[in-house]
């Protein structure tokens, strides 16, 4: 016994790899099937795993979960990758620090590796890259309308419907109008945690901007939009490309999809974002758990979840892929790509999404004036960088 122990210290990445353990794969309720399918594909190269089981948890509730209860969280997770630095800072996360797998995530693009990154050292495996992207009904919005949003909100629309919409009350697509303007979100490199100008000049002339045309504007979620558009009463949404598939579905030959139109003569600007997997550092099997997080997200995998759920991948190999240069929906996310800000990844984060959600949906449900804007915006920003009282 004390020999078989010996051993087991010595070589501990195979005993480790050998354990009849049940593991567990967090995932999105759209990602789901073909995560299954992904799994059951992996566990026919292991089969000294008794199991593996995916569970559905939103990528946006991932971090606050595993704080909630590092314990029981998923062996492996998808996390959007400005949570990273607050769970590597938890101790949530397994380092990656073998060869093979780094070879793996070697073969993506610098942007997509670095989001995977936090003080130098590798946590993420790099799945996906989305940013925002415009979709509009042909039937209401013309191609060359859609390239700006005066051309949208002066197209002709449905009495009961609406020119634009898009979900005011998430910041991740709210903040849009920020950047656009040309606000920064913890200074130029998205580390100075105490940098957040949206309470200058140009903030205030951003939400101006949003409170003076509110009354073409929706504020509403994805799944409300994609009902609007089937009853071809919305002209145009800002989402995200993982609403392509049901989109096309409710408006079938009038789908059009676009980089975000130009507001007020400047180019739109987004938030980039980077999905990866990662390692649960609780994990009672760490080499298959890391195993398993390659595998999802190996280029073959990129180009299944491009196939299934129209997700951009990261793989150079896809670069130049016959079915991703054909899709319009690719081009229009990169088409976007260079005027897409990487979302910041350190804890600070936290301070920003809630806060910032609520105040540009009382800009646009008129909770919010022009007059009172510098006050309220003073104490945004405040809150945002974690002085606010």
């Amino acid at each position: 016994m004390l020999l078989c122990a010996v051993i087991c210290v010595a070589l501990l990445p195979s005993c480790d790899s050998g354990r009849n353990e049940t593991l567990t794969v967090w995932c999105s309720e759209m990602d789901k099937e073909m995560i299954t399918a992904m799994v059951d594909a992996f566990m026919a190269t292991k089969p000294a795993i008794k199991g593996i089981n995916v569970e559905v948890s939103e990528d946006d509730s991932t971090r606050q979960r595993v704080e909630d209860d590092p314990s029981s969280a998923a062996d492996v997770f998808c996390i959007p990758h400005d949570q990273l630095g607050a769970l590597v800072s938890g101790g949530h996360l397994l380092e990656i620090t073998n060869e093979s797998h780094l070879d793996s995530i070697a073969q993506n693009t610098a942007p997509s590796i670095s989001a995977g990154q936090f003080n130098g050292a590798q946590y993420g495996f790099p799945s996906s890259f989305e940013t925002h992207m415009l979709f509009y009904d042909r039937s209401i919005i013309s191609d060359s309308a859609a390239r700006t949003l005066e051309g949208i909100i002066s197209s002709d629309v449905p009495e009961d419907g609406y020119h634009f919409a898009m979900d005011f009350a998430n910041a991740y697509f709210s903040a849009n109008w920020f950047f656009t303007y040309g606000c920064r979100l913890f200074g130029e490199s998205g580390e100075d945690r105490d940098f957040c100008d949206f309470d200058s000049a140009e903030g205030v002339a951003a939400m101006t901007y949003l409170i003076e045309h509110r009354d073409s504007f929706g504020n509403m979620d994805d799944a409300s939009a994609i009902e609007l558009f089937r009853e071809h009463k919305l002209g145009a949404y800002i989402g995200g490309p993982w609403n392509a598939s049901a989109v096309t579905e409710a408006l079938l030959a009038n789908y059009g999809c676009a980089a975000l139109p130009s507001v007020d003569g400047r180019n739109m600007r987004s938030f980039a974002g980077f999905k990866l997997y990662c390692v649960n550092a609780n994990t009672k099997n760490s080499a298959v758990a890391m195993d398993l997080a390659a595998w999802l997200t190996s280029t073959e995998n990129q180009k299944t979840r491009f196939q299934t759920r129209t997700l951009t991948p990261v793989a150079n190999a896809l670069a130049n892929d016959v079915d991703v240069a054909a899709s319009t929906t690719a081009k229009a996310v990169m088409a976007q790509g260079p005027h897409a800000i990487a979302m910041p990844s350190i804890p600070e984060m936290s301070n920003f999404w809630t806060p910032t959600g609520a105040f540009t949906s009382s800009c646009h449900d008129g909770e919010i004036g022009i007059p009172e804007l510098q006050a309220r915006l003073s104490e945004l920003a405040a809150t945002i960088k974690g002085t606010g009282g």
